[in-house]
């Protein structure tokens, strides 16, 4: 597999070599720990079939076709069909074989702490809205916002999506971009070979009813029972269906990136009240932070800074919890001009944990 992944994506041999000491949830490592593959890896060859096959078929008919008829238009469709597919292609395997965003796993607290106190619900200012966190039991670390816990990848990611079925990974913080751009390159291409394989037809059925002497619909029948042409049905209906998905997802998740949510955060209902929302970008501000700001280094990456990691991740009341500290004992003595505290939970400004929101226990799954 590694051979086959080093074929089709050579790039990957630039990027920085993962810490296997930090990933310990159910991802796979290839490409001499270059790449890193959700557990459903092997579900990224459907996709990967689904686009290929409409690309034979277009081969087989249109394609063929505008050559010898339109020379110079069927030159121009070849090229742009391959380039773009390529295109698509390359989005998808780089979208599966990046980090999501995955938090490093801690330390459990050394026996006899305060263990079992400091796992009770937090909260934390964000943007003068107090949002509750809650502590992940498997990855012993502190929720920030916005952070889940896939339960398929066994492990928390930030900027949390949710995880794509077809696509074998979560769609985090570290991968959005990628998948928002896949999805608009893979709408194009199939609209574009929806569109073709119509005037495909239209031009195969006028052809047929000069040359036979034949009306429409009698051209139209003699080429479903004896023409190549009739390929152009089979890439119809597949071009239709995945152009058709594209839209929705790029619908929905134009939405999501509009209105300042996350997928996970609109199937669970978070922000029902928007009064209690502490996100207040939206629109292209938005949008524009999603997927044109750059992502963030992999934590997961040989040589990534602990000190700022455990900083920026889980606040500084979190940081001696890897030697054996509760985390109560540090808030009650933290000095910090910054620090909160109200009657009930503890309180925490966002300038501490640096991220965003979601409370609910387990990440939400989707179809890609």
């Amino acid at each position: 597999m590694g051979k086959i992944l080093r074929f089709v994506a050579p790039f990957l041999t630039k990027r920085p070599q993962y810490d296997v000491e930090k990933v310990k949830g159910n991802n796979k490592f290839f490409m001499r720990r270059r790449a890193l593959l959700g557990p459903g890896y092997l579900w990224g060859l459907v996709p990967t079939l689904m686009l290929l096959t409409p690309s034979v078929l277009f081969i087989i008919g249109p394609e063929v076709y505008l050559v010898q008829n339109h020379h110079g238009a069927g030159i121009a469709v070849i090229c742009i069909s391959k380039i773009l597919i390529l295109i698509v292609l390359a989005a998808m395997w780089r979208l599966m074989s990046q980090d999501p965003g995955i938090v490093p796993r801690r330390k459990i607290y050394e026996e006899g702490g305060e263990e079992h106190n400091s796992k009770a619900p937090r909260k934390m200012i964000v943007n003068d809205v107090p949002v509750e966190v809650k502590y992940c039991k498997t990855c012993n670390i502190w929720k920030s916002p916005r952070v889940e816990h896939c339960r398929i990848c066994d492990n928390c990611v930030e900027g949390y999506s949710h995880h794509s079925f077809l696509l074998g990974t979560c769609i985090g913080k570290r991968t959005y971009g990628n998948f928002f751009c896949f999805v608009c390159f893979t709408i194009f291409v199939s609209w574009m070979r929806f569109a073709l394989s119509f005037v495909y037809l239209s031009l195969y059925t006028q052809a047929e009813m000069e040359s036979q002497n034949l009306s429409r619909s009698e051209a139209f029948e003699w080429i479903l029972q004896n023409s190549a042409a009739s390929v152009a049905f089979p890439i119809i209906v597949l071009c239709g269906i995945g152009g058709l998905y594209s839209s929705y997802l790029f619908v929905k998740h134009v939405y999501l990136m509009w209105t300042n949510q996350t997928l996970h955060e609109l199937k669970r209902g978070v922000w029902k009240n928007a009064e209690q929302k502490p996100f207040t970008e939206l629109g292209f501000k938005s949008i524009s932070n999603k997927l044109f700001v750059s992502k963030p280094e992999s934590k997961l990456h040989e040589g990534y800074c602990e000190d700022a990691e455990m900083e920026a991740e889980s606040g500084p009341e979190l940081c001696p919890a890897s030697k054996g500290e509760a985390p109560e004992a540090v808030s009650e003595n933290h000095e910090d001009p910054e620090m909160e505290t109200e009657s009930g939970p503890e309180m925490y400004p966002v300038s501490k944990l640096g991220v965003s929101e979601a409370v609910s226990e387990d990440g939400f799954v989707e179809f890609i």
